[in-house]
């Protein structure tokens, strides 16, 4: 088709019939004539209007993680009226009292009478021309939020004549792109809007980076996070209730919904964005190249969220020493090593199955002998990372302190962190680090070590040794020394 001859007929159709009746026929001829636009779009994007799934073929796309909806849909479900102009390339929309005017591929539009800046420009997309839907809620005084995890863009038409969205309205949850149920962002009822003062109580996001293993959000009051994983694809889920994100994100103008670059090895991507805005959420997706394991890290600072990512988790095995029939030394009162090694190794196993990158394995977990070689030999066919055995020393009743030995020089600096986190818990005297050739630490083919907590034959030492809130500290201090060595981020 000739562009002057199609222009020509568009012209007379204007004014052949009236506006109303003719929008629809001008913007189809016009259409032949745009160039369809190549952009990357990320994935299919379902569309609800008050609640309600439209079907709407190739009504909404996301492209460069931003939510573009159809000039169909926006007059069809919308109910705005759309008039295309071909010589100034402008779309304007127009529902109740709300006029706008966007223009293809430039990043402003106006409404109001001013000229607004948009986040992602008009495109034309096979033949379509798409509209940011964020710039279309806010131009037509319609609720929009975007569902980051399920790719649903919803909107909620205003109730009456342009006075926007009944304020007791809730966005309804749209159903899962798989099996598993995707929980909602949580919230404590407040009744927060992220326009104008009433969302004023909410944290403003200022930052979402990637540091390393780490994921770091700071905002500039507390922030609570909600966090759970999906699979098919593999994703973390962050949802931040009662916080909204800022006019710069990064020192970057936010939008409604955006990608921070991450150059992790397992993560693809991380995505944000504005989940509800009545109350205020913010959602935040970690698209993941491959299953991984992650932990939130204790903060000082209640302004920040901080996330460890690791695909490595490691396999340290504890050895209770002696057991059954082998009591190992005589304490000062008469007891048993071997009572006093159990308990205090089933406390250190239990605060490791609390950590998400360790997974603990016990030589024995009862009152039974097990052979020193079959010690070694479990950590050696589980491939472990780390073997510790657990002891209490025995000599003359005037001795006392704290003593750690190793074999293989690999172990040495194993050796040396646990055996300063042991001293600094005990107070016991400091009494070296030593190599010796104990039969366990021989045989393990990896840094190995045998603690000598203290020494049961010296009275005072014996008094503290059995008591349950000594052992407590004991065992903390060791799993503080287990995480320092394998360079994982302190509580």
């Amino acid at each position: 088709m000739e562009i002057d001859h199609v222009e020509e007929k568009t012209g007379w159709i204007m004014k052949r019939f009236p506006l109303r009746l003719n929008i629809l026929a001008a913007v189809v001829l016009v259409l032949l004539l745009l160039p369809a636009a190549v952009h990357a779009m990320d994935a299919q994007v379902r569309i609800y209007v008050d609640g309600e799934l439209i079907e709407a073929e190739d009504g909404a796309v996301l492209i460069d993680d931003h939510p573009y909806i159809s000039e169909h849909v926006i007059q069809q479900h919308l109910g705005a009226l759309t008039v295309w102009d071909s010589e100034n390339r402008t779309l304007a929309i127009e529902r109740d009292t709300y006029k706008a005017r966007f223009v293809l591929y430039e990043s402003y539009a106006v409404w109001d009478g001013e000229a607004v800046r948009l986040d992602a420009a008009p495109i034309v997309l096979s033949n379509r021309i798409y509209l940011p839907a964020e710039a279309v809620g806010k131009s037509l005084g319609i609720k929009v939020t975007w569902d980051i995890v399920n790719y649903g863009l919803q909107f909620y038409l205003p109730q009456g004549s342009g006075s926007g969205w009944e304020e007791d309205s809730e966005p309804a949850d749209l159903p899962a792109t798989e099996e598993e149920e995707i929980p909602a962002p949580s919230d404590s009822g407040r009744d927060v809007s992220k326009a104008g003062g009433s969302s004023s109580g909410a944290a403003v996001i200022h930052s979402i980076e990637m540091s390393g293993d780490q994921i770091i959000i700071t905002a500039d009051k507390e922030l609570e996070a909600n966090i759970f994983t999906l699979t098919d694809p593999y994703r973390i889920v962050i949802d931040l209730p009662e916080s909204k994100i800022g006019s710069l994100l990064n020192g970057e103008p936010s939008q409604l919904s955006g990608q921070i670059a991450a150059t992790h090895p397992h993560i693809q991507r991380i995505r944000y964005s504005v989940f509800n805005d009545e109350p205020v959420a913010v959602r935040i997706v970690i698209d993941l190249a491959q299953p991984v394991q992650y932990a939130a890290v204790k903060q000082g600072d209640a302004r920040k969220v901080v996330l460890n990512i690791r695909s490595q988790s490691y396999q340290v095995v504890l050895d209770a020493g002696h057991g059954g029939k082998d009591p190992g030394a005589i304490a000062y009162s008469g007891r048993y090593e071997k009572d006093f090694t159990l308990p205090l190794t089933l406390k250190i196993y239990d605060l490791l199955l609390a950590e998400p990158f360790i997974q603990p394995v016990l030589t024995r977990s009862d009152d039974t002998f097990v052979e020193l070689d079959q010690r070694a030999q479990l950590a050696n066919d589980l491939e472990a990372d780390l073997f510790i055995s657990i002891h209490g020393n025995t000599y003359i009743p005037s001795v006392h302190g704290t003593e750690t030995y190793y074999y293989d020089p690999s172990s040495k600096r194993f050796a040396d962190i646990i055996h300063r986190h042991v001293v600094d818990a005990s107070g016991f005297r400091d009494r070296d680090v030593r190599k010796q050739e104990y039969k366990v630490l021989r045989l393990a083919q990896m840094p190995a070590v045998l603690v000598e907590i203290g020494y049961l034959s010296n009275k005072d030492q014996e008094a503290v040794m059995y008591d349950e809130a000594f052992q407590d500290k004991i065992a903390q201090a060791i799993v503080d020394a287990i995480k320092e060595y394998l360079d994982l981020e302190q509580s």
